[in-house]
């Protein structure tokens, strides 16, 4: 049976609709005033040639792999690199599928194959005879050299195999063998492509290769391996658990995300001692799920320090004077004088949080400001918060640091209308306890430190995954086509810096820019454009930046967001202006921002860097709308699942009274609820971006 609810074309400013044991129900609430549409651009063709120009670009350009060399662009680009519109290109995105079997093992180098137990040698050998569909006498190549890999060389010369070094002076595709252990060292992206067996083990390859998420190394004895999928002929028959090898070693561990249709033939074991190694174990702290124990202080700055001075000086104690491994959860008041957009930075090491309750209505995910979930040295996040009206609001600074030095410190922008991410030492920044401008400390701060306690914890990790090859239905991770975008074309880019002319001229980036839009007298105007991106290569010097020149192209620039990889570990592109929101895949999602008041004449650009043929953004069907958006909304029951369509943002409550929050990653249009999900009620309404 099909249900559905459809809100009409009406001045609707949001509507509710609800899940509840089976049943769809809707509410109506209050009128709002339509939206008008100023301004729309497609890309649906090429607006730089019209007359007069739609938009100009910089740095404008395409290369196909043949090309690569008369052009002077490195031939370790595996796909065309451009700055161009997709039907100018070959493919926009990650071709696929696999270019031959491939298999990702959790292995470590220095491993001796006596060290190895005979389950394991078994298990290993089972899968070269699959990655070699049999073959025997096979000739072996491992990169960089054997050395790299002397235990599992062992093995193979065991099982009657030729291993080699691999020749670095040839093109991969050049190369002569019939399987390719692709160790650690070298060209992360040597053999993506190549139509050979590879068996990879090297962590920092993984996306390059189009394997998996980028992985990491742990140092840990390793517990017993499980088999997973006993029948697969990579098992070898093997079931249960086993002894895997014997000793300490540090792991090149597979990526926590797996292309479509992985097999997974073994799993196995690390125990954790407790740990504060992300967000979420502080909160777990936070809330009693884990165990610590903890000491209070109140501070009048919010700079706390343990060995680390980041870049203010008052460097506070932490709670308690832990060393190494701890969480803070630092609280108070910010006093806001004047309503209006403002910058915040928060500097770290390692991670860090900030939330500030702009609604008042208690922490929640929609109240993240700024999010750094990753370890690292000191350095500083920003994001901007507007605030409706003046008064006091609550904040919520939380931090971790897994080892060794750490610090956090929170600083306001002394600049007017938010943007503002310089560096924090550059002059307009203060520290929150001593601020002059229009957002300062109210009272002082109370801050709690958690040190981890309690036993250790065990983490299955994948040992040994497969990836079928290209007559088998092998899909390589990321693989696919940019879709969902409006019509025929839209904006791309990959490689950025691979090609011609050099982008050391051009400011550092590509752009196109559009031309102006007569804004002036309009209220509630925003700016809509849907957004597209990879998400296994970036690191956080690629960007995708949306600014804007509210009166003109002589008048100040404002950036409205700028996405980038949250940290060096994970690869995707959000928007770190404002708390890594929107996160972005291969199919187009709308995001929408807020006008600076006052625009007249407003000019919009993109800008972009990127560094690989993989790291590719896109954007398309730009609008500038001015007036209250009208959201929709439509739910569907068909199967056991439930699709929600709507435009505008997507919250959701327990109950119709709320308490109403955003629904987490802000999901593209449909959102689809699985059976599995659906043992309680759920309430949805659209609001306005």
């Amino acid at each position: 049976m099909k249900l559905r609810v459809n809100v009409p074309q009406r001045n609707w400013k949001r509507v509710v609709g609800a899940l509840a044991s089976g049943f769809l129900l809707l509410a109506w609430p209050f009128s709002g005033i339509a939206q008008e549409l100023l301004y729309q651009e497609t890309f649906n063709d090429d607006g730089e040639v019209a007359n007069p120009p739609r938009y100009t670009t910089t740095g404008r350009a395409h290369f196909e792999p043949a090309e690569f060399e008369a052009a002077g662009v490195p031939t370790t680009q595996l796909g065309p690199v451009y700055w161009a519109h997709n039907f100018e290109v070959s493919f926009v995105g990650v071709p696929g599928p696999t270019p031959a079997r491939r298999a990702i093992l959790a292995w470590d180098g220095a491993i001796t194959s006596d060290q190895v137990s005979d389950p394991a040698k078994k298990l290993l050998k089972a899968t070269f005879d699959w990655l070699l569909k049999g073959k025997t006498g096979a000739k072996v190549v491992i990169s960089p050299t054997v050395d790299a890999a002397p235990g599992l060389a062992d093995l193979l010369t065991a099982a009657g195999h030729t291993v080699t070094d691999d020749d670095t002076a040839l093109a991969d595709t050049a190369i002569v063998a019939d399987l390719i252990i692709k160790a650690p060292g070298g060209d992360d992206s040597r053999f993506g492509k190549v139509p050979k067996p590879v068996l990879a083990f090297s962590a920092t390859s993984h996306d390059d290769m189009l394997l998996s998420t980028i992985g990491t190394t742990a140092t840990f004895t390793a517990g017993q391996a499980t088999i997973v999928t006993a029948s697969h002929p990579a098992a070898a028959g093997l079931t249960g658990s086993f002894d895997l090898v014997t000793g300490e070693h540090t792991w090149q561990l597979i990526g926590d995300q797996l292309p479509e249709g992985s097999i997974t033939v073994a799993n196995f074991t690390e125990k954790i001692p407790p740990t504060a190694a992300s967000l979420a174990d502080v909160d777990a702290m936070v809330s009693g799920k884990n165990q610590s124990t903890q000491a209070s202080a109140t501070v009048t700055t919010l700079d706390f320090s343990a060995n680390s001075t980041g870049n203010w000086p008052n460097d506070n104690e932490i709670p308690g004077a832990p060393t190494g491994i701890w969480g803070l959860v630092a609280k108070g008041k910010l006093n806001v004088s004047a309503a209006g957009k403002y910058s915040f930075g928060l500097g770290m090491d390692d991670g860090a949080r900030l939330r500030i309750d702009k609604d008042k209505n208690g922490f929640t995910d929609a109240d993240n400001v700024i999010v750094e979930d990753a370890a690292g040295g000191h350095r500083a996040r920003y994001g901007d918060v507007t605030f409706a009206t003046a008064g006091t609001y609550d904040f919520e600074v939380t931090a971790f640091n897994s080892g060794g030095a750490g610090d956090v410190e929170l600083s306001v922008s002394t600049k007017a209308n938010g943007g503002d991410t310089s560096a924090i030492d550059s002059g307009s920044w203060e520290l929150l306890g001593e601020t002059t401008g229009k957002v300062s400390l109210s009272g002082t701060i109370s801050a709690t430190s958690y040190v981890p306690a309690g036993p250790d914890t065990e983490r299955v990790i994948p040992f040994l995954v497969l990836l079928n090859g290209p007559d088998e239905g092998g899909s390589v991770f990321g693989g696919g086509p940019f879709v969902g975008f409006e019509g025929r074309g839209f904006f791309a880019g990959s490689a950025l810096n691979k090609f011609p002319p050099d982008i050391s001229g051009l400011g550092g980036f590509r752009s196109v820019q559009l031309r102006p839009v007569r804004v002036t007298g309009k209220q509630n105007v925003k700016l809509t454009v849907g957004l597209a991106a990879t998400f296994l290569d970036f690191e956080t010097s690629d960007f995708l930046d949306i600014i804007v020149f509210p009166n003109g192209v002589n008048s100040s620039e404002v950036r409205l967001a700028h996405f980038s990889a949250p940290s060096d570990s994970k690869k995707y592109f959000v928007d770190t202006l404002h708390g890594n929101s929107n996160q972005l895949g291969l199919r187009f999602k709308d995001v929408s921002f807020d006008v600076p008041a006052g625009a007249t004449d407003l000019v919009i650009e993109f800008r972009a860097f990127t560094s690989w043929w993989n790291e590719t953004v896109a954007f398309d069907n730009v609008r500038v709308t001015a007036g209250a958006l009208t959201p929709q909304l439509s739910i569907t029951r068909d199967g056991g699942s439930v699709r929600v369509e709507f435009t505008g943002v997507l919250q959701s409550a327990a109950q119709v009274t709320g308490g109403w929050a955003d629904v987490a990653n802000n999901p593209s249009s449909p959102f689809v609820i699985p059976p599995a999900q659906q043992a309680k009620a759920q309430f949805f309404r659209a609001r306005a971006p």
